[in-house]
Order: structure tokens, then sequence, then C-alpha cells
């Protein structure tokens, strides 16, 4: 299969998928600028009420919200990468990317053959990347959680 014939080839975007893509990033924004506020306020109330009582206690609860924020960036990170290791396993079952039933919000240019097969290797060690990022943080939220 010659690959220069090929090099001009898009796989088209989805209209309906890149709007339900754009509806979920509002979401997600919204929701975290809501949970920052409402994080700001709780920490505000917190620190008035126990910083007087007990440093220690102030101390504690914020030790467990940064273990509890740490392993829910690291479950996130661990889903992203089972993603990640999906779609390189698609690919290198296809020798193309994107995958055929793969969903996209933008045009995408085909990659075939050796370049799909680099794009794999590529994917994989963003994969094992983000793994390990995710076993520190959860790591470290365990180490949080025990020393309090």
């Amino acid at each position: 299969m010659n690959q220069s014939s090929q090099n001009g080839e898009f796989h088209r975007a989805d209209p309906a998928y890149r709007l339900m893509m754009q509806r979920w990033l509002a979401g997600c924004v919204v929701g975290g600028l809501l949970a920052l506020i409402a994080l700001n306020l709780w920490l505000g109330r917190l620190g008035s009420t126990l910083l007087h009582a007990n440093p220690d206690a102030y101390q504690l609860w914020l030790n467990r919200l940064l273990a509890g924020l740490s392993l829910l960036l690291g479950i996130g990170m661990a889903g992203f990468g089972l993603w990640l290791q999906r779609m390189a396993r698609w690919t290198r079952l296809e020798r193309c990317w994107p995958p055929s039933s793969m969903k996209t919000s933008t045009d995408v240019r085909i990659r075939y053959l050796t370049s799909a097969d680099a794009f794999v290797q590529q994917l994989q060690a963003a994969t094992w990347a983000l793994w390990l990022v995710a076993l520190a943080l959860c790591a470290w939220a365990g180490w949080l959680f025990v020393s309090a």
C-alpha cells in the first residue's frame, strides 16, 4: 500500500459528537468553578473555627482533603491511561489511526501502516507515563491518609 497517495485522506468529524464534547467541556468548567468556590468557602469556615480551637485538627482536615484530591486525580489519570491503551490496541489491529469506529470532534489526518505503528508506540508510552503518575498520586494520597 502506497502511503504517499493516502496523505490527503481525512477522518471526518462528527458534528453531533463535537457538540456533545463542547457541552461536556462547558459543564466541567462550570462544575470546576463551583467546586473551587465551595472549597474556598468551606476552607474559610473551617479555618475560622478549627484554627482557633485546635491547629492539629485543621492540619488533619487539610491532609485528608489533599489526599482525597490526589486520589481523585490518580483515578482519573489511570482511567485515561486505560482509554489510551484501548486506542493503541485498536490502532495496532487496524494499522490505521484513528480507528474506523472512533468518533472525532475535528477532522483528523489518517495515518496508515508504519506511521500508525509509530503512533501506537507513542500511545503506549503515554499510557505507561500516565499510569506511573497515577500510581505516584495514589501512593502519596495513601501516605497522607496514614500520616495524618
